[in-house]
């Protein structure tokens, strides 16, 4: 049986929560009043995605009209109101996903047979017309963007070693600064120098605020880095982590590992408590946590 560690783990969240709630409660009452003066904050008051295609039905006229893939149709739609042409280059990349998370969603609504109402699958079918016009598009108009984001959009979807060219110089240069972009590179790196990928990652999750967004797949990649290696107490802590963020790891027996490789369970049970503690207050660093010495 795999030892699990959430129910501590949530015990202390809830806790210090606890003893944060009237800060907290005095941010929340704040934070209108606040933009009101500040910019920035329009996301938060957006009209419904029902008034922006009332209003503005050039913006969602393109897309299904009926209730599949709602949540990605108010992305596209959302974004379009925010974000009015030109786009930047991070808007760009932002659309791009978008349309591939519509596309696949309202392609598998397309071939579903509507036995009464034929006409919903012709409206499906617009909405699939759309999303590859889309992505043709600003696959076209972001082909040669120096952007780290487009570059590796392009390098991940079409092999351009043109924009594979371009995300490297990129992170010669410093530009890959993002937890999101270091993880990028993580993905390019693992091919060739394992040692590499590890600093890459952990460079990565020290730079996230709080583990709210974290892409939870470095944790299988951690663990399976550790078992090339050979680090099998290093691999033990991060099965514990991917287990905690409910990252599922195939084959994954720490059991197993702990009895043959004689692991002292109770100090590496320790260190994987430090190290979700500190990606929950986005603290995390790899060598103050000691990974390197396990």
């Amino acid at each position: 049986m795999l030892i699990s560690f959430k129910s501590n783990h949530k015990h202390r969240v809830i806790a210090k929560n606890i003893g944060n709630f009237s800060t907290l409660s005095r941010k929340i009452v704040m934070f209108p009043i606040l933009c009101i003066y500040l910019t920035g904050c329009g996301e938060y008051f957006s009209p419904k995605v029902s008034e922006i295609c009332s209003t503005h039905p050039n913006l969602c006229s393109d897309l299904n009209s009926d209730s599949w893939c709602r949540s990605e149709k108010a992305e596209i739609v959302n974004h379009r109101y925010r974000h009015r042409e030109p786009l930047t280059a991070k808007q760009q990349y932002r659309l791009l996903i978008l349309f591939e998370d519509y596309r696949a969603c309202i392609t598998k609504a397309a071939g579903i047979e509507h036995i009464k109402y034929r006409e919903k699958e012709s409206d499906r079918m617009k909405g699939v017309i759309t999303a590859k016009r889309e992505l043709k598009r600003l696959a076209r108009a972001t082909k040669n963007d120096p952007n780290p984001y487009l570059s590796y959009y392009h390098w991940s979807r079409f092999s351009d070693d043109n924009a594979l060219q371009r995300f490297m110089n990129a992170n010669r240069t410093g530009k890959l600064n993002t937890p999101d972009l270091l993880v990028a590179l993580a993905t390019i790196e693992v091919k060739h120098d394992l040692n590499q990928t590890r600093k890459t990652l952990y460079r990565a999750l020290s730079l996230y605020e709080n583990d709210d967004g974290i892409d939870t797949e470095v944790f299988p990649t951690l663990v399976t880095i550790s078992l090339e290696q050979e680090k099998y107490a290093r691999a033990y802590v991060w099965s514990i982590v991917a287990e905690e963020y409910d990252a599922l790891i195939e084959g994954n027996d720490r059991t197993a590992w702990a009895k043959r490789f004689n692991l002292d369970t109770d100090k590496l049970e320790d260190v994987a408590d430090e190290v979700i503690d500190a990606l929950e207050d986005g603290s995390f660093n790899a060598t103050n946590l000691g990974l390197h010495k396990i």
